[in-house]
């Protein structure tokens, strides 16, 4: 029986468009919920199936191309197409999940502005899947975001240049290897043409992910921010736990934690209390940057730099404080980052001289 009479292909004919946005979605809300840490072992297995199972489609699409250019008649098997679809989409919305933890979405825009094209754009390329070039780039795309994760997680179990450098040399590796499998499996070891034209776009992608590196344009996985203010008192208590003073935001100011200015006294300080989650067994130094603004030149200048060391596992992040004496009255910010310099997250506050002392909350953390 020709499957096109059936009526199973021709609703996929009437609603393709409709059933690839479903798949894209799905995938994407299926991983939203599952994508909360690096270093779960469900979801990095969830994220290896995914992988295994794209690559594995790309390899049959290419076959059922090559087959469909000496069979008259033959027709691409939608279903190969949706589950591609639903893979391509689910390890782009768990990509976004994650590398959005990670970083400031300002000064990440442009990195998950392309996931974000990269999930709804995925419907919109539908129709050009059995295009080799466009399977491979995004297949490698994934690939090395994935294992820009993978590696510090499972490997390293840190972070900086050498990290991203032996994560490339991996990526590279598998990517070969997969690609010396398409090569032989697809087209014989004759089209040598196609496999160029490949190579070209994965070493387009390699460059790129290696310019915005040390562009530090890349979030910083795996940390991630979960908690940033400035205090005026931070006490360690016997319990590990830490007791702050800090102004209270006005009554309808509901999303903030503290007022966004922070009232002293001629000559005093005030404390950067950071909370950054690490995988487990991942230890890495982190900097707390402390900045104020040249009102002349209006560019942000550095007052401090002061380093110290995060242990991952801890759900709610690695806490710790710095300290910056004698402040001056004007725009200020602390800022988290790696020693490369990657900004995992940052708290601004405008600082006011005052002859008396602020009426202050307490809080436990």
């Amino acid at each position: 029986m020709d499957i096109r009479s059936t009526r199973a292909f021709k609703f996929w004919e009437k609603y393709q468009h409709h059933l690839g946005v479903g798949a894209v979605i799905f995938g994407f809300l299926f991983d939203l919920e599952i994508a909360k840490r690096p270093d779960s072992i469900f979801n990095n297995l969830l994220l290896l199936s995914y992988l295994a199972m794209a690559g594995a489609l790309i390899v049959v699409l290419n076959l059922r191309q090559t087959k469909r250019a000496t069979e008259q008649g033959s027709y691409e098997p939608f279903f190969l197409l949706l589950a591609l679809q639903f893979c391509f989409g689910g390890l782009a919305g768990n990509m976004l999940v994650l590398y959005g933890h990670s970083g400031t979405l300002v000064g990440n825009a442009m990195f998950l502005g392309l996931w974000v094209l990269l999930v709804l754009g995925n419907e919109y390329f539908r129709n050009r899947y059995t295009l080799l070039r466009l399977n491979v780039g995004m297949y490698y795309l994934l690939l090395l975001s994935y294992l820009l994760i993978a590696v510090p997680v499972f490997v390293t179990h840190s972070i900086g240049a050498w990290t991203f450098v032996l994560t490339g040399v991996i990526s590279l590796i598998c990517i070969g290897l997969f690609l010396t499998l398409l090569f032989f499996a697809v087209f014989r070891g004759r089209d040598i043409k196609s496999l160029r034209g490949v190579v070209y776009v994965v070493g387009a992608i390699f460059i790129a992910f290696n310019i915005l590196y040390f562009s530090n344009a890349i979030p910083p996985v795996p940390l991630s921010l979960k908690d940033i203010a400035v205090y005026h008192s931070v006490l360690k208590t016997s319990d590990g736990n830490y007791v702050v003073l800090y102004e209270p935001h006005r009554w309808w100011e509901f999303w903030r934690d503290s007022a966004p200015t922070y009232t002293i006294t001629a000559g005093s300080g005030a404390y950067c209390f950071s909370s950054v989650f690490a995988p487990s067994d991942l230890t890495t130094p982190v900097y707390h940057r402390w900045e104020a603004k040249n009102t002349a030149t209006n560019q942000w200048e550095t007052e401090s730099r002061v380093v110290f060391s995060i242990n991952g596992g801890r759900a709610d992040g690695y806490r710790g404080y710095t300290t910056k004496a004698s402040l001056t009255p004007g725009e200020w910010r602390c800022s988290v980052e790696t020693g490369q310099g990657q900004l995992i997250g940052r708290v601004s506050f405008e600082v006011i001289i005052s002859s008396t002392t602020p009426a202050l909350s307490q809080k436990t953390l």
